[in-house]
C-alpha cells in the first residue's frame, strides 16, 4: 500500500518542476509529533549508478525555516539528482512550536518512541518500506534547532545511522525544558564526558553496537548557539565511538579556505569516527557557495545561508560517502 500511495503521488502530484520538487507524504505511519514529511525523490536513472539501492538523507530545518526552506538553501535536491540519494525533509508546525522550531528540549518529544522523534523514526520506515532503500547508508543532517533534534534521533535509534551531520547544535541532553536549554544553548556549563555519555545510553541500556559517526560544523562568532556546545558534542560523542576528544589530525585552511579548520578524530584502527569543522568569521549561518560554478559549488543565500565561497553540503556528503571528489 505505501508503495501504491507513492506512486499516486508521483503520478499526480507533481508540477511542471518535476523532479526538483518535494512530495508531501501525509499518510507516513504514526504521528504522535504532529510533524509533516516531504520527500524528494532523484531522477530513475540514478540508480543505475548505485546499484539500485539508494542512500537517504533525513534534512532537519532550524527554527523559522521550512522543508523548502531548507531544500533551497542547502542544495541537497541538486547533490540527490547527480549523485543518486532519496531526502527525506520532516517539517515543524507552528501549532507545535510558534516559532518552527522543532521542541528538542522537551522529554515528550525527545525520549526514544515518543513526540518528534517517533514522527520522524516513522518517516524513515515508511521510506524505507516504500523505496529501495540501502539501509547501511542512511544519514540525518541538522541545522540548530534541527541539529538538536539530530542528535536526540542518534541517540535514541543509534543503529539506524551511519552519520549524523550537526551544524550549530550540541549534546543530547533530557529533561532542560524551554527556559532552562535557551539559558545553556547561549552559556553551556561544562560536564563531564561520563555524564554527557550516560544521556545517550540511558536511551537504550542494552545496547551494545556501533554509534553513529560524528560531523560536527560551527561558526565560532556563532552568537545564538555557543560554540562550547559543540565541544560538549564531541565529547559526549568521542567515549561512545572509542576516540579521545582530542583532534587527531587538524588541518587549517581546509581546501584553501583560510577560515575553515577540519579536525579528524581517529579510532585505535585509524577509522574516521569524529569530523569537526571549526569556522573563524561566521556566526549562525550555513555555509554556501552558489558562484561557485566547480563540481564543489552550490547552495542558495537566504536567511540564515551565507555566501562563504564553500558549499558546506558538497562536504558533508563527501565525508558521509555519499560523494567521492576523484570522480
Amino acid at each position: 500500500m505505501r508503495n501504491l500511495y507513492i506512486a499516486i503521488m508521483v503520478l499526480f502530484g507533481l508540477n511542471a518542476n518535476g523532479q526538483r520538487d518535494m512530495l508531501e507524504i501525509k499518510n507516513f505511519g504514526e504521528n504522535p509529533g504532529n510533524l509533516k514529511m516531504f520527500l524528494h525523490e532523484p531522477p530513475k536513472l540514478t540508480e543505475k549508478h548505485t546499484g539500485g539501492r539508494m542512500p537517504l538523507v533525513i534534512a532537519l530545518h532550524g527554527c523559522t525555516q521550512s522543508a523548502k526552506n531548507i531544500a533551497d538553501q542547502s542544495g541537497w535536491n541538486d547533490l540527490a539528482d547527480t549523485y543518486g540519494f532519496y531526502v527525506v525533509y520532516p517539517q515543524q508546525k507552528t501549532l507545535n512550536n510558534p516559532s518552527g522550531c522543532f521542541n528538542w528540549f522537551e522529554d515528550g518529544d525527545i525520549t526514544k518512541d515518543k513526540g518528534e522523534v517517533f514522527s520522524i523514526r516513522e518517516m524513515i520506515d515508511f521510506a524505507h518500506d516504500s523505496l529501495d532503500i540501502d539501509t547501511d547508508r542512511i544519514f540525518i543532517y541538522g541545522l540548530s534547532a534541527g541539529a538538536a533534534m539530530s542528535v536526540a534521533l542518534m541517540a535514541d535509534y543509534p543503529s539506524l545511522f551511519n552519520m549524523g551531520a550537526i551544524l550549530a547544535g550540541g549534546p543530547y541532553m533530557p529533561g532542560q525544558g524551554a527556559m532552562n536549554a535557551l539559558s545553556k544553548m547561549e552559556s553551556p556549563k561544562d560536564i563531564s564526558a561520563q555524564e554527557l555519555a550516560g544521556y545517550v545510553a540511558t536511551q537504550n541500556p542494552t545496547y551494545t553496537g556501533k554509534y553513529p559517526r560524528l560531523l560536527v560544523m560551527h561558526g565560532e562568532k556563532d552568537n545564538v548557539v555557543n560554540e562550547k556546545n559543540s565541544y560538549l558534542l564531541i565529547k559526549q560523542w568521542a567515549p561512545l565511538l572509542h576516540v579521545s576528544d582530542t583532534p587527531t589530525i587538524v588541518t587549517p585552511s581546509f581546501m584553501g579556505h583560510l577560515d575553515i579548520t577540519r579536525k579528524s578524530y581517529l579510532d585505535s584502527s585509524r577509522h574516521e569516527c569524529i569530523i569537526f569543522y571549526e569556522v573563524a568569521n561566521l556566526g549562525h549561518s550555513l555555509m554556501v557557495a552558489p558562484n561557485d560554478t566547480t563540481i564543489a559549488g552550490g547552495g542558495r543565500t537566504g536567511m540564515f545561508s551565507i555566501d562563504k565561497g564553500f558549499f558546506s553540503t558538497y562536504w558533508i556528503a563527501v565525508d558521509m560517502g555519499l560523494i567521492n571528489p576523484k570522480k
